[in-house]
């Protein structure tokens, strides 16, 4: 079946067989343009029944015979459902505001294959301005929405494995901070993450009016320890000691610190120095209740001594905490080691 111009011109008996003639060719060339264009052209009644598609539409859906088809509602029936009501909607939104639409989807063929086409869906109207017929011209837009599918794919493939990249990078890296501020044989925070710690804890006094306390804790005799028992257990005893000072310590926000060889530190937000002590006693108690045997030492064992220093508001800064602790610390050791005593100014 072929949709004709001169289906819907009436001729009158006046007019002349040389206007008839000219419209006539006008049609032949409309039909040859229509069935050798790539363009699919339908055309669509006002019930919505197909009456006419060109041979584009027809290969791409590979029908066999069209004619089968016309006079059958459109959208035709094996098309996907989805497809079919947002169709229909189109259609009926063109004819309701008389508005030329487009309409992109997929469809699939009778071999079963997936087809988009990109539609364009126009009102015919007669010389009374009554809706005659629609319009439909479709280009088929497979290729390039096949490409555009493989590239939203691959651009959610590529920002999944950045955002993996991302995570992996993101976790190197705080992976390397914690390395770069933990003593690899004690896996205390090492004297880099002490130095940034005692700034935080120093702005939080000041800004609070609290207290700071420092505790410099030094093995008592270690020298000796290692050339009598060896640098393993001397290492050994360093793990042991730093267990007990962390276990030791009741609040996630004391912290302490291999400050170098066998020494340590401990900062205690908000204590003053009664407090200061009373932890610095349970640490040396703990340490002293390890056990741990050592020949060159007044006691027999392992034993600790810990200077302790306590500063708040214009008194308080980093190097008289640092410095009046560690003076408290050699004022245990001249008092015999193995205690803990208050800088005593």
């Amino acid at each position: 079946m072929k949709y004709t111009i001169t289906d819907h011109v009436k001729i009158s008996d006046t007019e002349s067989k040389h206007k008839l003639k000219w419209l006539r060719a006008v049609e032949r060339r409309s039909n040859t343009w229509l069935e050798n264009s790539p363009v699919c052209t339908k055309i669509v009644d006002i019930d919505f029944n197909l009456q006419y598609m060109s041979k584009a539409g027809i290969k791409a859906l590979s029908i066999s015979d069209i004619t089968t088809f016309y006079g059958k509602p459109y959208p035709l029936e094996f098309f996907p459902s989805s497809f079919r009501d947002q169709m229909t909607k189109t259609i009926e939104c063109v004819r309701d505001t008389r508005k030329i639409l487009t309409h992109e989807a997929a469809i699939v063929n009778l071999d079963g294959d997936e087809v988009w086409f990109h539609s364009t869906i126009v009102p015919v109207y007669d010389e009374e301005c009554q809706l005659e017929y629609f319009m439909i011209v479709s280009i088929e837009t497979t290729e390039r929405k096949s490409a555009e599918i493989k590239l939203h794919k691959m651009n959610v493939e590529l920002e999944s494995l950045v955002e993996n990249r991302t995570k992996e990078l993101e976790q190197a890296n705080k992976q390397l901070k914690i390395s770069c501020e933990t003593d690899f044989l004690t896996k205390l925070p090492n004297r880099r993450s002490y130095e940034r710690r005692l700034c935080e804890n120093i702005a939080t006094a000041k800004r609070n009016k609290t207290y700071l306390s420092l505790l410099m804790i030094d093995i008592d005799n270690f020298k000796e320890y290692n050339d009598t028992y060896g640098h393993a257990f001397g290492d050994s005893v360093l793990c042991q000691v730093s267990r007990s000072i962390r276990n030791s310590l009741q609040r996630s926000t004391d912290l302490v610190s291999r400050f170098g060889g066998e020494e340590f530190v401990v900062l205690l937000p908000d204590t003053d120095a009664t407090s200061a002590f009373i932890i610095a006693e349970k640490i040396r108690k703990n340490i002293k209740a390890l056990g741990l045997k050592h020949s060159q030492s007044g006691n027999g064992m392992i034993t600790v001594s810990i200077g302790i220093e306590a500063l708040k508001r214009h008194k308080l800064n980093k190097d008289d905490l640092l410095n009046n602790s560690d003076n408290a610390l050699y004022s245990a050791k001249g008092s015999g080691k193995n205690c803990s005593y208050i800088y005593a100014g």
